[in-house]
């Protein structure tokens, strides 16, 4: 990520505007919506069937772990059901900053180039199993906006 100058330690405010996405599958313990983001990659050696799964109780662990919020509440979703998916105004601490040469080969394109793992501001910042990675060059219109940079890091 050094062409955001984005390192260990920065704080970042992410968001994503909302998207419609349809509910494809409902079980006990998850929702599972088609993305409206991303494509399957026909040259990858993984089969990304196009949807993504999320706890139907949001009291749950899970959420603590994903940027991502859905509306109506999960809970409340039956399947082909319509909800709105993104991001609201989140401030997150990057653990980690990774970059792919080649890109990232996950199953769906665009393949991204460069992934950051971080976890929310005052949510868990000392467990270490904590957060979430986001690919600021994938798909998903996240924007990612530096609240400040970590000490020690040159302007």
């Amino acid at each position: 990520m050094s062409e955001r100058g984005i390192q260990i330690g920065d704080h970042l405010l992410l968001q994503c505007p909302p998207s419609d996405a349809e509910v494809c599958k409902v079980s006990a313990g998850y929702v599972f919506i088609e993305w409206p983001w991303r494509e399957g990659d026909p040259e990858s050696r993984y089969r990304w069937n196009g949807q993504l799964a999320f706890p139907r109780s949001s009291n749950s662990f899970e959420w603590l772990n994903t940027p991502w919020r859905i509306e109506p509440d999960a809970e409340d979703l039956n399947e082909g059901d319509v909800c709105m998916v993104g991001i609201p105004p989140t401030r997150v601490i990057v653990r980690a900053v990774h970059a792919y040469h080649p890109a990232k080969e996950l199953g769906w394109l665009p393949r991204p180039n460069a992934g950051l793992s971080v976890v929310p501001v005052g949510e868990f910042e000392d467990d270490d199993e904590a957060g979430y990675l986001i690919y600021p060059d994938g798909a998903e219109p996240i924007v990612i906006q530096q609240i400040s940079e970590s000490p020690g890091s040159t302007p």
